[in-house]
């Protein structure tokens, strides 16, 4: 092979390489915001989320003067588990969240990474044991306008699969297995929580070329509970290239930042819905 080959083939090797390493496009920019969840005590919780939107209506006429449409219905009810080990946190330690989520009897749990830095969250590996796990990459935005990237793999289980140690994630997400967990050490409920959780979906607004989609998201302790401890209103646009006009990443901002002037409905000493999972047992982690 002379030596014009070797370097053609060598600079298609290195190119592959570079593609099969390329970090992959954000696919969707979602925008979360704490509310008050004592707004939304009682039996007829829908009542004050008809309340909120009715509001925030108004407040997207004011700041962006763009379409609304839709209301919002219960979309999910479901129950939300957090795993890790205790006293180590060795997930939470590593900026990872392994969660399970439990709808209609179908179990389904998704490995996290988030980070500040869109490269480092980008290069994890995150790839699922199953052919039908899904990938996402994707920009949370909180307030006031706090950025970090959300890479994230979600595959089903069966009903019968027990998560009980570290080996649980590792055989699911292999990716992890760089981190040289052991395997054999127990891993249990964070804060011995099991979180009943009731999305309501269907208000969205105009972007421009994207349309955004919104959730008020409640937590209960139980499913009897009729008490929330945490409620966050969140809206999303996505596209599977990252291809995000200057129009609509503009409205989406000056919208957020308009929605933190809602302060009848805001939180206050508001933490992120997994900070209040792990900060439930302070001495999880310890």
């Amino acid at each position: 092979m002379t030596s014009i080959v070797k370097g053609i083939v060598t600079a298609g090797l290195l190119s592959v390489s570079a593609t099969a390493m390329a970090i992959p496009d954000i696919g969707s920019r979602e925008y979360k915001l704490l509310l008050n969840p004592t707004l939304f005590n009682g039996t007829t919780p829908e009542v004050a989320v008809t309340a909120y939107w009715t509001d925030l209506r108004a407040l997207i006429q004011s700041s962006i003067n763009r379409s609304y449409s839709g209301n919002f219905t219960v979309d999910k009810v479901r129950t939300v588990k957090f795993y890790d080990t205790p006293n180590t946190c060795r997930l939470r330690t590593n900026d990872l969240i392994f969660r399970e989520r439990v709808e209609n009897g179908q179990r389904e749990v998704t490995l996290k990474y988030r980070s500040p830095d869109r490269y480092v969250a980008g290069y994890q590996d995150m790839h699922g044991s199953s052919s039908s796990a899904e990938t996402k990459f994707e920009e949370d935005i909180g307030a006031p306008y706090v950025v970090s990237y959300s890479h994230s793999t979600t595959q089903g289980i069966s009903s019968s699969k027990n998560l009980n140690n570290m080996d649980d994630p590792i055989g699911l997400f292999p990716g992890i297995s760089s981190y040289q967990f052991d395997p054999n050490e127990a891993m249990v409920l964070v804060g011995g929580l099991s979180i009943s959780e009731v999305v309501y979906s269907g208000a969205t607004v105009d972007l421009g070329a994207k349309v955004a989609t919104f959730d008020l998201t409640l937590w209960y302790l139980s499913s009897a509970s009729t008490t929330p401890v945490a409620a966050e209103i969140s809206y999303k646009y996505a596209d599977a290239n990252g291809d995000y006009s200057q129009n609509v990443v503009t409205r989406a901002k000056v919208l957020f930042e308009a929605m933190q002037t809602m302060t009848t409905w805001q939180a206050t000493n508001a933490m992120t819905k997994t900070n209040f999972v792990y900060t439930y047992n302070p001495t999880f982690c310890n």
